[in-house]
């Protein structure tokens, strides 16, 4: 703003008209008033140029943006269309809102859907599990004392060649 306020305090000292003794004085002065004048017609121009560019780069990064949200939303699109039945869309749509304060979608009544109405199954307790132990005896080898039994070999069979 103070930049401005001093290129428009030049601009006023150049318009003020000066009176000069004779012409190669004049000459002299509307000389030095031009090239000040020809030198902030360019710096202008240059201002206006830098402008230009910063303006196509953004015009350029939010177009790319765009291009790149599109993309993403062509993808959403693509599974749910994919993942849930038209039926289901429409319901869905209809118990959606848009919840401000935390920034997401909410279904309503989510909590008594699917796996949140499942009955739980409890866990059973750990002695559950010694008659399992047991059994498994001759599943697991250890390299103790005790070697595994040879295993016996099975005959072959001589197949008739026709």
């Amino acid at each position: 703003s103070s930049g401005i306020n001093a290129e428009y305090g030049e601009q006023e000292k150049l318009m003020v008209e000066e009176k000069y003794g004779n012409l190669q004085e004049e000459a002299a002065g509307k000389t030095k008033k031009l090239q000040k004048i020809n030198q902030m017609y360019k710096s202008a121009k240059a201002e206006i140029s830098d402008m230009k560019q910063e303006h196509e780069r953004r015009v350029e990064t939010l177009l790319d943006d765009i291009k790149q949200l599109t993309k993403e939303m062509r993808l959403q699109e693509l599974l749910i269309n994919y993942t849930i039945p038209p039926e289901f869309q429409e319901l869905i749509e209809k118990h959606i809102l848009w919840n401000e304060e935390i920034g997401e979608w909410q279904l309503h009544y989510v909590a008594y859907t699917g796996n949140n109405m499942r009955q739980r199954t409890p866990t059973p307790p750990p002695q559950a599990f010694e008659q399992f132990d047991k059994d498994l005896d001759m599943v697991y080898w250890t390299y103790g004392n005790v070697a595994p039994a040879p295993k016996k070999k099975r005959e072959k069979k001589k197949r008739k060649k026709g």
